[in-house]
């Protein structure tokens, strides 16, 4: 009985790690992708990394979950950030992922996993606006930029819901096998 629960622990461990890693490499390529997407919109992000998140939130229990989005943020902004970016980071994906977290938990079955994406991404650029604006004293140049992210925050948020709700079934899958 204790090799068979140390076994599923330490496969939770690999894919937790996995997971981590790939939310790492997508927000490298989100980097270079979304320059090309938006190219009128500069900074903004698609945030592929938070289909892994999205994942976690389904697929592993919240103390889980938050250790991925602390090491996704923390390496990512070790890879391609700085202090500021870490700072911008981390306070916008907890924010994030409280608010995911919530929202799967309060309204249960009622509300889709896109719908938790969007939550999540609609809290985190207001988080991240929130912390520039705190760090930098920009006051009305935030509100008109956060608008325009928002906005494109709301699609990608969609487009990252269902391809979280892909990769939550292909892990399943793969699991059940």
């Amino acid at each position: 009985m204790d090799n068979l629960r140390n076994q599923t622990k330490i496969k939770k461990i690999v894919l937790i790690s996995i997971l981590v890693s790939l939310s790492v490499i997508l927000s490298i390529f989100d980097g270079y992708i979304s320059r090309i997407a938006f190219p009128f919109v500069p900074l903004a992000k698609i945030g592929l990394a938070n289909i892994v998140i999205l994942v976690g939130v389904y697929h592993f229990d919240y103390k889980e979950t938050l250790v991925m989005v602390v090491l996704k943020s923390l390496l990512a902004n070790l890879i391609i950030g700085g202090p500021i970016s870490f700072l911008i980071s981390i306070v916008a994906s907890l924010v994030s992922y409280l608010g995911m977290i919530l929202a799967r938990s309060l309204l249960k079955e009622r509300v889709s996993a896109i719908s938790v994406s969007v939550i999540g991404g609609f809290l985190h650029i207001v988080s991240q606006l929130a912390v520039v604006s705190l760090i930098y004293r920009i006051g009305e140049p935030v509100i008109y930029y956060g608008s325009i992210l928002i906005a494109l925050s709301l699609v990608t948020s969609i487009i990252v819901g269902f391809i979280g709700i892909k990769l939550d079934a292909f892990i399943k899958q793969i699991e059940n096998s």
